[in-house]
């Protein structure tokens, strides 16, 4: 029983320390996802099954260990995959991902996380919001790019939304942004490792949609605050 309710976190905290001492989030520098695209996107095209299956499972696994890595493997799962089968990975990945950081909350280090919530305002802030509704709250919170990933995985699992509504809200939140950063990494292509042609990529047209697209999407929180004043202006 002990170790069922310490083995979470003791995980993802042996995950996260790994990975930096491998130096990961330096090998997933633009630079460095720029200079192995060739050997990856071969890789893939002999073990199309394999590659998608380890992306996803890798994805899972470092973003669940709340590592700072999201942005970038959307972008090299776009890249690697391009936009629609990266776009899936991603947000197959993720949505894993934040089950797992979820249990972790939920484990028996929750109450050392609630103390340090009370002297968090954004986390504190984001717990309390689940009083109105936890599918609706999360959904909205992951549509807006600004909150961050990992905040709500965390503020979900202290508050004890209910799982179901947590996984479905993570599951259709996650789509527009899965599939705009995984845009953005297929248009960049080869040019990601490099300054001159990144610039030069960053106005071409095929990445014009998804730059729109998050451009809009970012705009979310505007939307959300007037839609929530809008019945008091009635009343």
């Amino acid at each position: 029983m002990l170790v069922q309710r310490f083995a979470p976190l003791a995980i993802l905290v042996g995950v996260a320390l790994a990975a930096y001492w491998s130096g990961l989030p330096q090998k997933l520098s633009p630079a460095a996802l720029g200079r192995e695209q060739a050997q990856l996107q071969a890789l893939v095209a002999a073990h199309p099954v394999l590659t998608v299956g380890g992306f996803v499972l890798g994805y899972a696994v470092l973003t669940g260990a709340c590592l700072p890595v999201a942005l970038m493997l959307s972008l090299a799962g776009g890249l690697i995959f391009g936009t629609w089968l990266g776009g899936a990975a991603v947000l197959v990945g993720a949505t894993g991902g934040a089950i797992v950081a979820y249990a972790a909350a939920r484990s028996a280090f929750a109450p050392l996380l609630l103390g340090r919530a009370r002297h968090d305002p954004r986390l504190q802030s984001v717990i309390q919001g689940f009083s109105r509704g936890a599918f609706t709250y999360i959904l909205t919170l992951r549509l807006i790019p600004v909150v961050p990933f990992a905040l709500v995985n965390v503020a979900s699992g202290l508050a004890a939304a209910p799982a179901r509504a947590y996984a479905l809200a993570t599951l259709v939140g996650g789509v527009p942004t899965a599939l705009i950063y995984a845009g953005l990494g297929a248009g960049l292509g080869g040019a990601i490792g490099s300054e001159a042609s990144l610039n030069a990529a960053l106005h071409s047209p095929r990445l014009l949609a998804p730059l729109v697209a998050l451009a809009l999407l970012s705009m979310a929180p505007i939307a959300v605050k007037r839609l929530r004043e809008h019945p008091r202006r009635e009343t």
